[in-house]
């Protein structure tokens, strides 16, 4: 039941995407999460943005067939001994190495590489273990757990012989949040973009905090 909920609070957007690329990546994302059990809200911000980048990569190939097409059809037109093979340009090369690139990185932090494993359960275990290796080596210097008194997540910071306590400051409860960050925004001094480059999500998840927190407490 909790999975399903966090399944549904979040609702895949597409941005960037034209229609039809929207429902595609609508399908893409369902794909996703049934055959590898995605359900925290941070991974479904990151699939989405990998499927962002998946139909990226579809779409230069796209463009390079017909870019093919259209070189072979003016090709038929000169004489044989003045007709060339078609070649990709560099710099669509590098723009395709750049996307796979990014493709590459996110399912890695989904950690969806490598996995061609027929059975379901010990799949799921292995994108648990990926995803932790991958969290403690972006966390070497510190850990985050939930206080036992007041509930709130703190964060551990290591020090030479001891663990030193401090409040998290990207926590507002247990939602991924910055409150001096949100009132810049609000106050249309950084764009959502900022906000999720420094928090490391998606512009879609500004939107959700105050459209979800900051906006009903406007209200109340």
């Amino acid at each position: 039941m909790e999975n399903n909920e966090k399944q549904e609070s979040y609702e895949y957007k597409g941005i960037g995407l034209g229609k039809s690329e929207k429902y595609t990546g609508q399908q893409k994302f369902n794909e996703y999460i049934r055959v590898y059990n995605i359900t925290e809200y941070s991974d479904l911000q990151i699939l989405e943005d990998l499927i962002f980048y998946e139909i990226a990569q579809e779409r230069m190939k796209i463009s390079i067939e017909n870019k093919r097409k259209e070189h072979e059809k003016k090709n038929k037109e000169l004489p044989e001994k003045d007709q060339k093979e078609y070649s990709i340009p560099t710099y669509i090369h590098t723009a395709l190495n750049s996307n796979l690139e990014q493709i590459l990185i996110l399912k890695d932090k989904l950690g969806l590489l490598n996995l061609n494993i027929g059975d379901d359960a010990f799949k799921h275990f292995k994108i648990l273990e990926n995803k932790f290796k991958i969290w403690c080596e972006e966390n070497q210097g510190s850990r985050t757990f939930t206080c036992p008194h007041c509930s709130k997540n703190v964060v551990l910071f290591v020090k030479p012989d001891v663990w030193e306590i401090q409040g998290h400051k990207y926590f507002r409860d247990k939602i991924l949040c910055n409150e001096h960050l949100i009132k810049l925004y609000k106050d249309k001094k950084i764009t959502s973009e900022e906000v999720s480059l420094i928090l490391g999500t998606t512009p879609a998840y500004t939107e959700w905090l105050i459209k979800k927190w900051y906006h009903n407490e406007e209200k109340s």
